[in-house]
């Protein structure tokens, strides 16, 4: 997944990682976690390197974390078209959503006319608590 030539056990476990949270936001330091707990002695620094390899492939978006001053990474999607719409990411589980559907397209859409805005979708996401979040919350 890093490098077309070889794999190394490294970018294999990464690789792993991210398939592991295809449907989760996750930071850099659960990912050096993993690595460590996967017997991995790499420095942070790594890790920082390869998510921006893979960022700047197009394999993961990053975007501002909203309950913390890092990033929260994910899997674009399968064909690498999250440039292309908004993503819901609960604050509570980390579950990322891609909202590709034609009314919230329509609606960014005239959003974008209405104010003269250029939106730019690869860093954009709402936050807040997903459904399975939120009938947790209700039910405490």
């Amino acid at each position: 997944m890093l490098q077309k030539s070889y794999h190394t056990k490294t970018a294999d476990l990464i690789s792993q990682f991210i398939q592991k949270n295809r449907e989760h936001g996750f930071n850099a330091a659960s990912l050096y976690e993993f690595l460590k707990e996967n017997g991995l002695d790499v420095n942070k620094t790594t890790v920082y390197r390869n998510l921006d390899k893979l960022t700047e492939s197009g394999k993961l978006v990053r975007l501002k974390s909203p309950v913390s001053d890092g990033y929260v990474y994910r899997q674009s999607d399968e064909d690498g078209h999250c440039d292309t719409h908004i993503h819901f990411h609960c604050n509570k589980c980390g579950s990322v959503i891609h909202l590709s559907d034609d009314a919230t397209s329509e609606y960014l859409k005239s959003i974008s006319e209405a104010l003269g805005l250029s939106i730019d979708l690869s860093t954009s996401s709402l936050n807040g608590l997903c459904q399975k979040c939120r009938k947790k919350t209700k039910k405490q």
